[in-house]
């Protein structure tokens, strides 16, 4: 091949490739524009609807994306009574065929929420709604308001609200068992609106609708109410607080873990609940129940005994439970001890040991603590009330290290073991590695109140109690990072929050919620006003 062909190929390939790269497609605008309706089959807003199947058309293909979840019919539908398509896949129409007759002058919605997208880009068709009326007018009334939670910094997502009429077939047992009237959604938001209503007067609740039965489940769900009932129409804009109403106890059939322990589960509250062995022992014959620290679960430990079966009782303040057990081979548990902390004690905090087992006696004889210097540290010790944990109570200087070490038989526990020869060592930090947090409360009239430092999940790390504005709110030793801050009314003064109830139109005992963070400090003392509204 001569050399005039070579060049002439090369600059043919050359000519080629710019050819194919500008012929690549750059692409056309962005569409971020949602689906139209341009039809539908029956018209929007159609009156003395009777027919048994509902078309949507819209400009291009569509489809519902987690739409079981945003899709809110009002008045409630049994969800067996009507099909919605599609379900999956995409098309150019919503089908939604109503397999039942729907009662006479009643105007129903179909509000879709955010889940019709178009099928390319998935722009979002917010808010969609489909109105037609079963009478001869549509009604147009609406309410709307925003909902908060009386504990939590902010309340879930998916928030339904329901009416109920007040008239001669009213009573409040209505919410356990029948279906509201009308329902709305926050969908993702905090705002509610329910739309297309009936003059008259209503009751107005939230509901954390766990179970999408649009009924009240007290011992599952969170609930909100106003004080008195709603008159529609009104310009009136409504705040509802959601709460959890304080849970009944309840009792399972216990069950044997080990050879001396019993398990009894439970839901609710155990503080007021006794467990009574109704058979028989000897004089020597022993007890104690403690609380298992990570699930719902009181453990009973009793001593070495021959039986068959054993007869319980479980009393609270509404119901007695029997429960029979009959004997199982179990093995006996062996005593194990390990420390709260295996390095670094804060010096707000105690020094702890946990026990498997519960602990009836200390022998501080037997103990000793001592400083880096090896200077020997005076210190009392405490079992706690759930009888598993020991507390080490003595003066912890900052920037030093720490030395306890138990000999044998310090510790004894239920079931007539002790420990072995135990050492452990820990440290704590300078106090310039802490920030301090001066908290001024303004406004609030109503003492006492509950300030409490909590984490991004909520989580109480610090707490103090204030019952009066000229006692001063100090955080000393924190560790440097972000907190949250939360006040509570304590109005009957027991020092913890206190459920409300429905039934009883009792409110839940208010709360504050700082909106920002607070962001402390090493080596740093901060000072915050707190406006409380």
């Amino acid at each position: 091949m001569n050399r005039t062909k070579i060049i002439f190929i090369l600059c043919f390939c050359l000519f080629l490739t710019q050819c194919a790269k500008r012929g690549i497609p750059e692409g056309g605008p962005i569409d971020d524009t949602p689906p139209t309706l341009i039809n539908a089959i029956p018209k929007e807003n159609s009156i003395n609807f009777n027919e048994k199947r509902i078309r949507l058309f819209f400009d291009e293909y569509i489809k519902l994306e987690d739409f079981r979840k945003q899709l809110v019919v009002s008045p409630p539908i049994d969800k067996s009574l009507y099909s919605i398509y599609p379900q999956s896949g995409a098309s150019k129409y919503i089908q939604i065929d109503i397999n039942d007759t729907l009662p006479r002058n009643t105007t129903y919605v179909f509000n879709f929420g955010q889940s019709v997208i178009d099928n390319n880009e998935g722009n979002i068709l917010p808010f969609f709604k489909y109105v037609f009326s079963t009478g001869n007018y549509i009604d147009s009334l609406k309410i709307s308001g925003n909902i908060k939670h009386s504990f939590k910094r902010n309340p879930d997502k998916f928030i339904s609200t329901l009416l109920y009429p007040i008239d001669e077939n009213y009573s409040d047992s209505l919410i356990f068992n029948s279906l509201p009237t009308y329902i709305g959604s926050t969908l993702d938001s905090t705002y509610f609106e329910i739309s297309n209503l009936k003059k008259g007067k209503y009751l107005l609740i939230a509901l954390n609708d766990f179970n999408n039965n649009y009924q009240f489940d007290p011992d599952l769900e969170e609930i909100g109410f106003l004080k008195d009932f709603i008159e529609i129409p009104t310009k009136e804009e409504f705040n509802i607080e959601i709460f959890k109403e304080k849970m009944k106890f309840k009792s399972f059939k216990p069950f044997i873990e080990t050879k001396n322990k019993i398990g009894f589960g439970y839901r609710g509250s155990y503080n007021d609940i006794k467990i009574e062995l109704i058979d028989s022992f000897s004089n020597s014959f022993k007890s104690i129940i403690t609380k298992n620290k990570e699930t719902d679960t009181l453990n009973y430990w009793f001593s070495n005994i021959k039986y068959d079966s054993l007869r319980f009782i479980i009393k609270s303040n509404t119901q007695k439970d029997y429960y029979t057990l009959n004997y199982k081979e179990k093995e006996k548990d062996s005593l194990i001890i390990t420390p709260s902390e295996n390095s670094n004690v804060q010096l707000n905090d105690k020094f702890k040991l946990y026990s498997n087992i519960p602990i009836v006696n200390i022998n501080n004889d037997l103990i000793s603590l001592r400083n880096k210097d090896s200077i020997s540290i005076p210190f009392e010790t405490k079992i706690d009330k759930n009888n598993l944990d020991v507390v080490f109570d003595f003066e912890m200087l900052p920037n030093d290290e720490y030395n306890i070490s138990l000999l044998p038989n310090a510790l004894n526990d239920f079931l007539g073991s002790a420990n072995d020869s135990l050492s452990y060592k820990f440290s704590t930090r300078s106090r310039s590695d802490y920030g301090t947090l001066k908290l001024r409360i303004q406004n609030e009239k109503s003492y006492p109140i509950i300030v409490q430092l909590t984490d991004s999940n909520e989580k109480v790390l610090r707490e103090k109690i204030l019952y009066s504005s000229f006692e001063p709110c100090v955080f000393e030793n924190l560790i440097p990072t972000k907190y949250h801050i939360k006040v509570i009314i304590d109005k009957n003064e027991n020092k913890k929050w206190d459920f409300g109830k429905f039934l009883t139109r009792i409110f839940p005992e208010k709360t504050y919620h700082v909106k920002e963070e607070i962001n402390v400090r090493a080596n740093w003392i901060l000072e915050e006003r707190l406006s409380i509204e």
